[in-house]
């Protein structure tokens, strides 16, 4: 009992440190914190949340108070507006190939200067600044990936994963520390790969069938007609919406990957608002949550 009472003290003293916006909150969060301690939850981080300061500092707390309350973080991060940037600033046109970005070798080389260095060294600094036992995971030095080429190469240097070192990424976990992973795949032969962000958290959580599997995006979540958010949402569901066009355009790639996931062993994945503050902790942490609860 008293250790209980100690946890419980210890929980509300960080909720307090790293939470104070959510204070109220606070008192209904320790069933959720017991639910997810000892649990793998693989994150998916980029796009509009990982430009903006105000939300980097956000999500930084999040994953330090995560961490600090037992729950076991990985976090793969994208990078593709900032990529974006960076061609544009060079001058570099990219092509497609059937509606898929072609990864030309010197297009490669971008990508891991802003994947693997640049953003992968900034989130873990970040996190850190909080006490957030980050470690770097970034495809240049620690192969996690292993991958083959997609399309026979007809689109560059884009690989998908096919295999993960999980002794590494365990082996990190088990001293408490929280990987963050570049999508930048590897084989054999000495070769790097583009990987889709979005397809590397899904590999990485179906390999260890995590607990939750959450997937920041640049909206609200999945709306309904009248742009409500669907606050849950199962497999019948999605597919009665994706044929009456409630879920249309990009969301029904998205919604799908979602269910080819949950197929494979991951109990939940949610598409969360990144451009709030705390999203995480929202989703995580409080019954209203912070987008769209994907489940079978």
């Amino acid at each position: 009992m008293i250790v209980l009472k100690k946890r419980a003290l210890d929980r509300a003293q960080l909720l307090k440190k790293y939470w104070r916006q959510g204070s109220r909150y606070h008192s209904g969060a320790e069933n959720f914190i017991s639910n997810y301690e000892n649990q793998y939850v693989v994150i998916k981080y980029g796009g509009f949340s990982l430009s903006k300061k105000k939300l980097v500092t956000s999500f930084a707390k999040n994953i330090s108070l995560l961490n600090q309350l037992g729950v076991k973080i990985i976090i793969v991060h994208g990078g593709g507006p900032q990529i974006e940037k960076e061609l544009r600033k060079r001058k570099i046109i990219d092509k497609e190939y059937q509606g898929l970005r072609i990864t030309t070798k010197e297009i490669l080389t971008i990508v891991k200067q802003i994947l693997g260095n640049q953003l992968n060294k900034m989130i873990v600094k970040e996190i850190n600044k909080f006490r957030g036992n980050a470690i770097s995971f970034n495809g240049l030095n620690k192969r996690l990936l292993k991958s083959k080429i997609l399309m026979n190469g007809k689109i560059g240097f884009v690989g998908n994963p096919i295999k993960l070192d999980k002794k590494s990424l365990m082996s990190a976990i088990s001293k408490n520390k929280v990987p963050i992973v570049s999508p930048i795949g590897f084989d054999d032969n000495g070769n790097k790969y583009n990987i889709n962000a979005d397809v590397a958290a899904g590999f990485i959580a179906e390999t260890l069938k995590v607990k939750r599997l959450l997937l920041l995006t640049d909206v609200e979540g999945v709306l309904d007609n009248n742009k409500k958010l669907i606050v849950e949402l199962n497999k019948k569901k999605a597919f009665e919406y994706i044929k009456k066009g409630t879920i249309k355009g990009g969301m029904i790639p998205k919604v799908k990957t979602c269910f080819k996931t949950l197929n494979k062993g991951v109990r939940g994945v949610a598409l969360v608002d990144g451009r709030k503050e705390n999203a995480i902790l929202m989703e995580l942490l409080t019954e209203k949550g912070a987008g769209t609860l994907i489940k079978k």
